[in-house]
């Protein structure tokens, strides 16, 4: 008898595995919907074959033994969200590897990758790559094509709506995991005023969202200049959330736009 692994796992893996890992261009034709579209670091990379995959295509290049590493899954009957790590050596400095994490959400539609929004640990692949010294690597999920697909839950939702409307949730409380390699703490960057909600979804006990972050500089990078705090920045932040049997956050996930954040900063000083 041979099993078989639900329509969703197949879509997310093909994402992860068929595509990217497989450096796989064609698999894309089947895996997301030609007018498929990426938010990510506050660029929107819409159209598959226009915009998407070009871009996708320039960091394959860029590392061709790229591989996707998958610690966490989220499989809603509509959505999905993946927790990965992306790891492998870049042609620019040979010799030097570098591992980033990042949580990417995705929307389907009519059997097919149609939306995703993402962040991923950038500034810490631009450290690594600098440095030559390769960041370890999360142990992988035992079996991640092999989770329940499961429905919309309004009562995570309602929960998870509540705890993304503290401002420092997604910074300060213990449960929350960051993937934020090498420093500086999300906490060091940003003092939170408000939070805005791009997307999110629920799946029986578990949440995925898309998050800008309002607030003012907090002065973690050091090669800012300190004149540049308290001035009014947005982190950008992708996260995944679960419950507990008692309908309380147990954990949460969160991935930043560290190396946007940065960017926007740096371009400000050279005006």
């Amino acid at each position: 008898m041979t099993g078989t692994i639900s329509p969703i796992a197949r879509l997310l893996r093909g994402f992860a595995i068929d595509f990217l890992t497989a450096h796989n261009a064609a698999a894309a034709e089947w895996v997301m919907d030609p007018a498929y579209c990426l938010s990510i670091g506050g660029h929107l990379l819409d159209g598959r074959d226009s915009t998407y995959l070009p871009a996708t295509l320039a960091q394959l290049e860029q590392f061709p033994g790229l591989c996707v590493t998958v610690h966490d899954v989220i499989m809603g009957e509509d959505a999905m969200a993946l927790r990965f790590t992306e790891h492998g050596v870049s042609i620019r400095v040979p010799g030097h590897a570098a591992a980033w994490g990042g949580i990417t959400l995705f929307r389907i539609s009519e059997g097919r990758l149609r939306q995703g929004w993402a962040e991923e640990d950038y500034f810490a692949r631009k450290r690594q790559l600098k440095s030559g010294l390769c960041d370890k690597i999360l142990p992988p999920h035992q079996s991640p094509w092999d989770k329940p697909v499961e429905a919309p839950n309004t009562a995570t939702e309602s929960v998870a709506r509540d705890f993304l409307a503290v401002p420092g949730a997604l910074l300060e409380r213990q449960n929350v995991e960051t993937i934020c390699s090498g420093g500086p703490a999300f906490g060091q960057l940003i003092v939170p005023t408000g939070l805005t909600i791009s997307t999110l979804f629920t799946a029986g006990n578990r949440a995925a969202f898309h998050v800008a972050c309002h607030g003012s500089y907090a002065g973690g990078f050091a090669d800012i200049d300190p004149a540049f705090i308290g001035q009014p920045v947005t982190l950008l932040m992708a996260g995944m959330m679960t419950l507990d049997e008692k309908g309380d956050v147990s954990r949460v996930q969160v991935s930043a736009d560290r190396l946007g954040l940065h960017r926007k900063l740096l371009d400000t000083s050279r005006l």
